[in-house]
């Protein structure tokens, strides 16, 4: 499924918060299936961006056929005044 996106990007398991970094999408839609599940959003120009879930380990997938995709790992940084990651979408 991934082949059809030329952006994509793995997570490191960490709390997150997800944001739109331009305008955000005109159209959602969750689906699932064994072990994962998706949110996928459709954007006015017809680009897509999908958040998947995998149930086993908590883990994420973003893909996007629209632009790069940002992450400011908070996280993983201690002295980061605040400790939740943002993934920037597209």
């Amino acid at each position: 499924m991934s082949g059809g996106y030329p952006y994509e990007l793995r997570l490191p398991l960490a709390p997150y918060r997800f944001e739109w970094r331009d305008e955000p999408a005109v159209d959602a839609e969750k689906h699932a299936g064994d072990g994962w599940a998706e949110e996928r959003y459709t954007h006015a120009d017809g680009t897509v961006t999908v958040i998947r879930e995998y149930v086993a380990d908590g883990s994420y997938q973003i893909m996007s056929d629209r632009a790069e995709i940002e992450l400011i790992d908070n996280a993983g940084d201690p002295y980061a005044p605040d400790p939740i990651s943002v993934v920037r979408l597209p």
